[in-house]
């Protein structure tokens, strides 16, 4: 294991960004974890205010590590909700990567935060040795970084890392559609149980 991947959370750089969309069969939502060459007004390890930015290519090769990526909840490792599945770097919109949510409380809570628009993407990341451009002290270009782990938050910092899509465990929707008579008693009981976990019911949130 490299010096990189031996760091702590704390030593990562937090970069969030929005979530773009979700849908429920497959359990697996696909995000931009950190779009390219796209500037955003970030705090910096010393406590400077910087425009960072990430290059394109700037993650080559976080396809061959894929399922030792975690996803956590707001940057916590004991809040675990999934892993990656598949990473994408060389897509036009920046690294997009594939992830799997963990059939848990905390799992399915994240679904339905992910499909109502309340939650983010995010990477904790750490530049590697010589993969930052500066122009003057307040601009910095990302050429070649690290990735620890994955968050969902509700705090962006990059307006374009976002959820792209969120699939549930099973069939893809059209299919099950088709397939599945009761399917208005199914996807009612499946609203109740998501308004059950981020408290719509009027009571509080299961836990």
């Amino acid at each position: 294991m490299s010096e990189l991947a031996e760091q702590s959370s704390t030593q990562l750089r937090l970069r969030s960004a929005e979530l773009a969309g979700v849908s429920f069969p497959k359990r697996t939502i696909e995000l931009i974890v950190a779009p390219y060459e796209t500037e955003s007004y970030v705090p910096w390890d010393d406590g400077r205010m910087v425009f960072e930015s990430f290059a394109r290519g700037a993650f080559d090769g976080i396809e061959r590590r894929a399922n030792r990526v975690r996803v956590n909840r707001d940057h916590r490792l004991e809040r675990t909700v999934g892993r990656a599945l598949a990473f994408h770097p060389s897509r036009e919109e920046g690294l997009v990567a594939e992830i799997r949510i963990s059939r848990t409380e905390l799992g399915e809570e994240t679904l339905a935060l992910a499909a109502d628009d309340c939650l983010d993407a995010s990477a904790g990341y750490a530049p590697m040795p010589g993969g930052e451009e500066w122009a003057g002290r307040t601009r910095c270009r990302v050429t070649r970084a690290w990735l620890g782990h994955i968050g969902l938050t509700p705090d962006p910092a990059y307006e374009g890392a976002k959820v792209l899509a969120v699939r549930h465990a099973g069939e893809p929707a059209a299919a099950v559609e088709v397939q599945t008579p009761n399917l208005d008693q199914i996807r009612a009981w499946q609203l109740e149980e998501r308004a059950k976990l981020i408290g719509l019911d009027g009571g509080r949130p299961e836990r």
